[in-house]
């Protein structure tokens, strides 16, 4: 495999996503009304309603997948090589994959799309606001959007780009995916830097979404306790409060930076957890828990490919499920890349494990507790969070949710630190991983050039201040789908091409998949490894790996 020059920067990946965004900014301000129209037009009432129905398909079979990978022969392939060690242990593992992932997005929406979805169901359930039916129907597609489906789409992506880089010493960069569909050389080729400037692109506008909700949220927590109204301003000043934050992360390194935030804000996000759910309506939460999670199961399959062809449906599944489905698609090849980090000495299995299935988990969990809490604060307190909903956004309503708990303003503070963390974790790793693969010949054990991972961090803010004070939440909900359409069918194309390569690979006689040439009695990298925790042990005995010796 030809080795890329080092050192040299790739700038069509980088000029790509600022050409686009500066064309999409100068539409804003010649007419932003005509631009978001036509754009909303284009990706929600044609490629949503058009191509919806076959995201949704692909990211039912990205799950099957991950299951594949679970009790198959081919979850025991290590990446690294046979010789391979880990460098994190689980706890920390664990705790980079929730926060720099699903993080951000559940303390966003882990109250509020509870509540919204009860009180507005698609129209065509027939389903009555507010009504038994509808409560159930809400925490289904809670389940849905946070749980297994979401996460597969990045864990798949992640799968296949550790066992390329790791296993078969391809570059570390996105388009290394394109190897298993189309031969060697494929990484190298003007196609590979189309794939990896796109997926740069689709990577930007979605952090930087979330940039913008994380922003409206904290905004949130200044008029709490400061009696501050959300401006643009207020918005301008916390993202470029993020900005200091997460660049400062970034620049600290993989393990000073990510994996020490991510620990902290993991224990921060149980300890917020096990109190609402202790101090909240917890016989209330246990059952509308059991009795949701026995509806999801039941209902999986026609859920996850549930797209409401109806009249009065409202295009509902396409502005949500959907929705979150193409978003997460827009992540996938990025944050599958930043996988690449951490997984280095597991198992696929493992690695589908902790990826996929324990924050997957997690997310259900969360949304129980949170959507519990506040489905009886509006039920059975009459404390109408529906109204604080309609006059005050999705951002308002998760603060709000405390104030039917004790101890609400330390519960307040710790979730508004909870928020900030999450935030700055996400743009670190993806503002890293960004940098990485925006040199030649960059892999997956030395840390990027900092003016590059500054380059990032100031992109993400620039375009989150532009599309929250120019755009507004749904000009940013746009931009994001716009992004992860296209990705899907090339995600979807090379998944098939890594199954195709990967089920022809020799076994030995025990079933085992024989391991790649490049790898098979390579020595281990040498980077330190961590210490063993009693969770680390628990698994080491689970799998037969240690963490460290």
């Amino acid at each position: 495999m030809e080795t890329p020059k080092k050192g040299k920067v790739r700038w069509p990946v980088m000029s790509v996503t600022i050409v686009l965004f500066v064309a999409m900014l100068i539409a804003i301000v010649v007419n932003a009304e005509k631009f978001y129209d036509i754009l909303n037009n284009l990706v929600m009432n044609n490629l949503m309603w058009g191509l919806g129905w076959f995201v949704s398909l692909v990211c039912l079979f990205m799950v099957v997948i991950c299951v594949i990978f679970l009790v198959t022969p081919l979850g025991k392939i290590k990446l690294g090589g046979p010789n391979a060690k880990p460098k994190f242990n689980y706890t920390q593992w664990f705790g980079i994959s929730l926060c720099t992932g699903i993080g951000a997005g559940v303390v966003f929406w882990g109250a509020a799309e509870p509540l919204l979805f009860a009180m507005e169901p698609d129209p065509s359930t027939g389903l009555i606001a507010g009504s038994n039916g509808s409560v159930v129907w809400s925490m289904v597609h809670c389940f849905l959007q946070w749980g297994f489906t979401p996460y597969a789409t990045c864990v798949v992506m992640g799968v296949i780009l550790s066992y390329v880089i790791l296993n078969k010493k391809a570059p570390f960069k996105a388009s290394s995916c394109l190897i298993p569909l189309f031969g060697e050389g494929a990484e190298n080729s003007k196609w590979a830097t189309a794939f990896d400037a796109w997926s740069a692109f689709a990577l930007t506008g979605a952090v930087a979404g979330g940039l913008g909700y994380g922003a409206m949220q904290l905004s949130a927590g200044i008029k709490a306790f400061a009696g501050i109204e959300p401006s643009k301003m207020i918005y301008i000043g916390i993202i470029i409060a993020m900005f200091i934050c997460y660049n400062l992360s970034a620049i600290s390194g993989l393990r000073n930076g990510i994996t020490l935030l991510s620990n902290l804000n993991t224990r921060f996000f149980f300890i917020l957890l096990i109190f609402v759910f202790l101090a909240g309506p917890t016989g209330y939460i246990c059952n509308l828990f059991t009795h949701s999670l026995g509806a999801y199961l039941d209902q999986f399959f026609s859920a996850s490919l549930y797209t409401a062809p109806f009249a009065d449906a409202g295009r509902w599944a396409q502005n949500w499920d959907m929705y979150w489905w193409v978003d997460w698609m827009a992540y996938a090849p990025l944050l599958g890349l930043f996988m690449v980090r951490v997984g280095y000495g597991r198992t696929l299995r493992e690695f589908v494990l902790v990826e996929w299935l324990f924050p997957a988990l997690f997310g259900i969990v969360w949304f129980a507790v949170f959507g519990g809490t506040i489905l009886h604060g509006q039920f059975f307190q009459g404390v109408d969070f529906y109204s604080i909903y309609i006059n005050e956004g999705a951002e308002a309503l998760t603060l709000a949710m405390f104030n039917v708990l004790p101890i609400s303003k330390i519960a307040k503070i710790v979730m508004l630190i909870i928020i900030t963390i999450s935030l700055v974790t996400q743009c670190d790793s993806m503002a890293v991983t960004l940098a990485g693969m925006s040199m030649e010949g960059s892999d997956d054990t030395h840390e990027p050039p900092v003016w590059l991972k500054l380059f990032w961090g100031i992109v993400f803010a620039v375009i989150a201040m532009v599309f929250v004070v120019l755009g507004g939440i749904n000009g940013v909900k746009t931009i994001k789908s716009f992004c992860g359409i296209p990705l899907t069918f090339m995600c979807f194309a090379i998944l098939l091409g890594f199954l195709k390569y990967i089920l022809k690979r020799p076994r030995k006689v025990n079933g085992e998949y024989e391991y790649e040439p490049e790898i098979a009695n390579a020595p281990d990298n040498g980077e330190p490894m961590a210490h063993q925790d009693l969770i680390d042990k628990i698994f080491s005995k689970i799998f037969g790996e240690k963490a460290a010796d």
